[in-house]
């Protein structure tokens, strides 16, 4: 937003006479919205691996409340004799974190002001 501020475009729309609200909304926002957007996809994903990897390791999510890493956890004793309990939770990590990934850089096209024609 700092950089932004600088930029030769706010400085005509200040030129031009406009407020300082309206050059946030209509200039800045639209601006700084597509990389708060991806960051915050990416951020999510990251979450949900470190609490899969802490609960895992035994110091996240305590036991009686589920969670993919205690999950992962418990089945680590079955691997050999029922490899789907491992399976299932794992799949799904990564679908979740995939599918927050592919969200954020559908929401980075479509709201990027850059990209509109």
């Amino acid at each position: 937003m700092l950089s932004l501020k600088e930029q030769a475009f706010i400085e005509a729309a200040r030129a031009l006479g406009f407020t300082n609200r309206r050059i946030i909304f209509k200039h800045l926002l639209p601006n700084v919205l597509s990389p708060i957007i991806v960051s915050g996809t990416l951020g999510l994903a990251s979450v949900i691996l470190t609490e899969s990897v802490l609960s895992f390791l035994g110091f996240g999510v305590q036991p009686p409340t589920p969670s993919w890493g205690n999950m992962l956890q418990n089945a680590q004793e079955y691997i050999l004799s029922a490899p789907y309990l491992a399976l299932s939770p794992g799949i799904l990590i990564m679908l979740s974190v995939l599918a927050f990934n592919f969200i954020g850089d559908g929401l980075r096209d479509a709201l990027d002001p850059k990209m509109k024609i």
